[in-house]
């Protein structure tokens, strides 16, 4: 039986917008981990009737939490931003 890695990329997803939002305004948005719970609860009821999709849904939603820009830059611009440069 295949396994539903869907919630947990979510999850990640959900800590990457959270972090993102946080570094760049300095404010706590409490709607993101709010929204973050419930989108991991029903990629986890998909991922019951398909592991699959629920696997393939939680990437997309990883790698758009990620490269999705928000107040300026996505959290890879942010990331990279931080990094030494040569």
């Amino acid at each position: 039986m295949a396994t539903n890695y869907g919630p947990p990329l979510v999850l990640a997803a959900g800590a990457i917008t959270f972090g993102n939002e946080w570094m760049q305004t300095g404010n706590v948005n409490w709607r993101v981990p709010i929204a973050t719970l419930l989108g991991a609860g029903a990629i986890g009821v998909i991922g019951m009737a398909s592991a699959s999709a629920g696997t393939t849904l939680g990437v997309m939603v990883f790698i758009a939490a990620a490269t999705i820009r928000s107040n300026g830059k996505s959290a890879i611009d942010e990331l990279s931003s931080n990094l030494p440069h040569h």
